[in-house]
C-alpha cells in the first residue's frame, strides 16, 4: 500500500497529539477508571521512564481498558507478568485462557499503576497505520507489544 504525503501528514499530526506529554496520565486499573474512557475507536499507548513501551489500537477504547483489568484479555499484562515476576514462587504463566495466580495479578496491577503512564486518542480513520507508525519507534528490549498471530475477522 502506498501512503500519500497528505496521509503521512495526517498520521504525524495524530501522533503528535497522542504523544504530547499532557495526554499521559496514571492508569488506575479499576472499572470506574475504565468507565472514564470514551467508548470510541482510537489508539492508546503506555510509556515508562518517558519511553514508549506499548501501543495498541481498538474499535472501543473503554472496552479495551476494561480488558486491561484481566491478564487473559491483554498482552501487556501477560508480558509484564512474565518479564518481571516469573521468578516468584507460585508463578504460573498466564494465557488467553488462564490468569496469573492472584498474588502475581496484584503485582502487575501495581506495576502498571505505579510505573506506566497511559494516553489515548480517539481516531476513527487510520488507527492501524498510526499504531504501526508508533510501534516501530519502540526499542525492542523495552517493548511490551509481544503478540502471537491474531485471529482473522
Amino acid at each position: 500500500m502506498i501512503i500519500k504525503e497528505n496521509e503521512i501528514q495526517y498520521l504525524e499530526m495524530l501522533m503528535d497529539k497522542l504523544m504530547h506529554s499532557s495526554n499521559f496520565k496514571q492508569a488506575i486499573l479499576t472499572r470506574q477508571w475504565a468507565n472514564t474512557i470514551p467508548s470510541k475507536a482510537g489508539v492508546y499507548t503506555f510509556k515508562q521512564d518517558d519511553k514508549i513501551v506499548y501501543v495498541g489500537e481498538t474499535g472501543n477504547l473503554r472496552g479495551r481498558m476494561k480488558d486491561l483489568l484481566d491478564s487473559r484479555h491483554h498482552t501487556i499484562r501477560r508480558t509484564i507478568g512474565t518479564m518481571h515476576y516469573s521468578s516468584i514462587d507460585g508463578f504460573v504463566k498466564a494465557t488467553n485462557k488462564i490468569k496469573f495466580p492472584a498474588h502475581i495479578e496484584l503485582l502487575i496491577n501495581e506495576h502498571i499503576s505505579n510505573k506506566l503512564q497511559f494516553a489515548y486518542l480517539e481516531v476513527s480513520l487510520g488507527r492501524k497505520e498510526l499504531e504501526e507508525m508508533i510501534e516501530v519507534l519502540i526499542e525492542k528490549d523495552i517493548r511490551l507489544n509481544k503478540r502471537g498471530k491474531r485471529k482473522s475477522a
